[in-house]
């Protein structure tokens, strides 16, 4: 049986009206972007929704993007693969999370919490594991996603940074916010919506964004179904999350 509960969220400048289900499978971190949906379960299998189904793509990996730039994912050995002709490709570098959620470039972290980016130029042209060349950007993260007004992330101790000056042309951007919470993961939707998830596994979103303020104002806590969340993406105005449990919770 399918749990359903209907949510409005009060939000700046309007409302954000919800209505979230669990669906079938299990996964262990799932990404949305370009109206796409791909997720890893905990066997390394990949997988992409189509419709109401989960369809196998061939490969492991341990985690999965998919956004403007494609669909990149990275491997339990940290290698790096893209999505090319229907084939997984590997490419040059080595990261242990990746995001292909900005505009057409490429940002990720590697087991060291060092924090790279690909131009949208080279996010473009990668196809082999001669490329694409990596910019390194100053300062450690464990976690970082990227979208139109810049790039957030987080750290080893759960602190919140957004990256500002981020362009398709420099993805290094220029300098770090610090933004008050705490967070374990956190995801930038295309349109530029935020959410987060904390070591409690509760679920965030940042409200308050704009072009003038990319910081927004506020995090809002989002109760859904009394779960704790280990992961959320957001694409189109849906969310897609994991309980801690492995549950796939879809919000639309």
């Amino acid at each position: 049986m399918q749990a359903h509960i209907f949510l409005l969220l009060a939000l700046s400048g309007g409302s954000l009206a919800l209505e979230c289900h669990i669906i079938g499978g299990h996964l262990k971190q799932i990404d949305a972007g370009n109206g796409q949906v791909f997720g890893v379960d905990d066997n390394g299998m990949v997988y992409t929704r189509f419709a109401d189904f989960w369809d196998v793509v061939p490969g492991t990996l341990a985690h999965v993007t998919v956004g403007p730039a494609g669909v990149w994912g990275v491997d339990n050995g940290h290698t790096i693969y893209r999505l090319v002709g229907g084939f997984w490709a590997i490419m040059a570098g080595l990261l242990k999370q990746i995001d292909a959620g900005g505009d057409r470039i490429v940002s990720g972290v590697n087991v060291n919490d060092d924090i790279y980016c690909v131009t949208q130029q080279e996010a473009i042209a990668a196809a082999n594991y001669d490329s694409p060349n990596y910019n390194n950007i100053a300062g450690k993260l464990k976690y970082y996603s990227c979208g139109p007004l810049g790039c957030w992330g987080s750290n080893s101790n759960d602190d919140i940074f957004f990256r500002t000056g981020v362009t398709p042309s420099a993805c290094f951007g220029k300098s770090w916010v610090h933004v008050g919470g705490k967070l374990t993961m956190i995801e930038v939707g295309t349109d530029g919506s935020v959410y987060g998830v904390n070591s409690g596994g509760a679920l965030y979103r940042r409200v308050g964004i704009t072009d003038s303020s990319p910081t927004g104002t506020q995090w809002i806590h989002i109760n859904i179904m009394g779960r704790a969340f280990k992961h959320v993406t957001t694409d189109l105005g849906q969310l897609w999350l994991i309980t801690k449990d492995g549950e796939i919770i879809h919000c639309q």
